[in-house]
């Protein structure tokens, strides 16, 4: 124990109170009081006060305020204000101005110029075209003047002349060929036009429509699969990659062979032999004179065409080689569209319209020609869920085809050139290389008749061949490539001239027929 510890104790029952402020504490120093403000501190140093704003600081250097704008700062350079826009930088260059701000008032300016150029463009095209129609209109005017004057001047004189004078007006070329120089009229001629003799027609007679066209087809298409040997199926079979396939002979009136005949399909342009039937029997003129007009904008921007232009005058056997030979979607619909007005008598009807009424005639034309599961609802083909038919069905219509004069020395053209009414020339090419030669799948005893293809339809094509008196219709439908179908086409054929004694002869035979190791 501490020998000190009861030294400073006080007396038994004494108390050892809290000394004041100041008073020695218990070491025995003295206890020192807070100083106020500025007194000495414990290190006998003075307590400094806070100086007052810019006073020296505790270093004795001087407190520097804040320095107002443009004063001058620490390092006694004067403080720059932010420059005006455009004022000369620290650098002494000047400051330039914003470029975007620039190049939107050249944009503005460009554009100003653009809009008043396009206006005096619009102001032109507006005269020109007040003045193009005055001119056509003052043209009319003279002109039916001067044939008033002109009919009135000739009555009386032989219409005999004056049809010669109209027979020589207009003639044509087809290929290398000049056309027989018969008379061209026009779709609404009147009948006392067209007789010798002046007649004054009946009141009204002009608005009385065709009687309906009648069909006649004499043929049956018995089914005789027993003709060709059973080798001979089966080699078929083996060979043709078409899916739908008919062979027809016309000579006995039998199908030697079918592969889904009866089953429905997409024509795709094969719809153009129908079309092209049903024209011919309400244009029965091959030298009538059509005017193409703003219908062939119904066909599609994509599809097949034959490249006529509106205003064009063509002859209706120009028309059947522009249909059938490039598959001209744009002549399907000058066709159907003035075939519908002649068959009414009626030039006024509107295209959709008329086109509705040719289709109506179109599918009447099918069901009279034996074609029972046939619907179309385009001239051209454009695939539709409700446009079908059946492989059976197209051999019946390639059969009536050949039957029809016009078309049937239509669709046997590799090439034609034509000279048109208002000059220049017009000329196009077959797309069925079974008459092409040099195309690899020609040969000289095909004569038609039309190809077809939509991507629902496939690759398409209803042919025919003549040899000494033989003739066969074949349809290969929906090809595995875009050339299968005519190969298939040359290999039906030869089996079925077989049958006569006969050899079909055909630029694909090796093609199709080598069977090397």
């Amino acid at each position: 124990m501490d020998p000190n510890y009861n030294r400073n104790r006080p007396e038994s029952g004494q108390y050892n109170y809290r000394q004041p402020h100041n008073t020695q504490n218990g070491t025995g120093r003295p206890q020192q009081p807070r100083q106020p403000y500025n007194a000495q501190n414990a290190a006998g140093r003075p307590q400094q006060p806070r100086q007052p704003y810019n006073a020296q600081n505790t270093a004795g250097r001087p407190q520097q305020p804040r320095q107002p704008y443009n004063a001058q700062n620490t390092a006694g350079r004067p403080q720059q204000p932010r420059q005006p826009y455009n004022a000369q930088n620290t650098a002494g260059r000047p400051r330039r101005p914003d470029q975007a701000a620039a190049e939107e008032d050249i944009m503005r300016s460009s554009f100003i110029r653009y809009k008043q150029k396009k206006r005096r463009r619009k102001k032109m095209m507006m005269v020109s075209s007040a003045v193009l129609v005055i001119i056509v209109l003052v043209s009319i005017f003279v002109i039916t003047n001067i044939s008033c004057t002109s009919s009135s001047n000739s009555e009386g004189a032989d219409s005999k002349t004056e049809k010669s004078t109209v027979s020589s007006a207009v003639q044509e070329t087809s290929g290398n060929a000049v056309s027989d120089g018969s008379a061209v009229k026009t779709p609404f001629q009147s009948s006392a036009e067209e007789s010798d003799i002046s007649e004054e027609p009946s009141e009204g007679s002009q608005d009385i429509p065709m009687e309906k066209p009648v069909y006649s087809n004499p043929h049956q298409y018995t089914v005789n699969y027993s003709r060709l040997s059973g080798a001979a199926h089966a080699e078929l079979d083996a060979k043709l990659t078409t899916s739908y396939v008919v062979l027809y002979d016309v000579t006995t009136d039998e199908i030697l062979y079918t592969k889904n005949f009866q089953k429905k399909i997409y024509p795709a342009s094969t719809t153009k032999m129908l079309t092209a039937i049903t024209a011919s029997s309400i244009i029965k003129d091959p030298n009538t004179v059509i005017t193409v007009g703003d219908e062939i904008n119904l066909c599609d921007w994509d599809s097949s065409k034959a490249y006529i232009e509106e205003g064009m005058q063509l002859t209706f056997e120009m028309l059947m080689d522009a249909l059938m030979l490039p598959s001209g979607n744009d002549a399907a619909y000058t066709m159907a569209v003035n075939a519908a007005r002649i068959y009414k008598n009626d030039p006024t009807i509107p295209n959709e319209e008329a086109v509705k009424i040719f289709m109506e005639l179109v599918n009447d034309c099918a069901a009279q020609i034996g074609a029972v599961h046939t619907h179309y609802v385009t001239p051209d083909g454009w695939h539709d869920e409700d446009h079908y038919t059946s492989a059976l069905d197209l051999a019946i219509i390639g059969d009536y085809a050949k039957t029809v004069p016009i078309v049937s020395k239509s669709c046997s053209k590799s090439y034609v050139e034509w000279k048109l009414i208002k000059g220049g020339t017009i000329s196009w090419t077959n797309s069925n290389k079974l008459i092409i030669e040099g195309s690899g799948f020609y040969s000289k005893y095909s004569d038609g008749i039309k190809t077809g293809f939509t991507d629902e339809a496939g690759t398409s094509v209803v042919a025919s061949a003549t040899m000494k008196g033989h003739t066969f219709i074949v349809v290969a439908m929906n090809g595995y490539t875009l050339y299968t179908k005519y190969e298939d086409c040359n290999t039906l054929f030869r089996k079925a001239f077989e049958l006569y004694g006969l050899e079909f002869e055909s630029e694909s035979d090796d093609a199709v027929y080598y069977d090397g190791d």
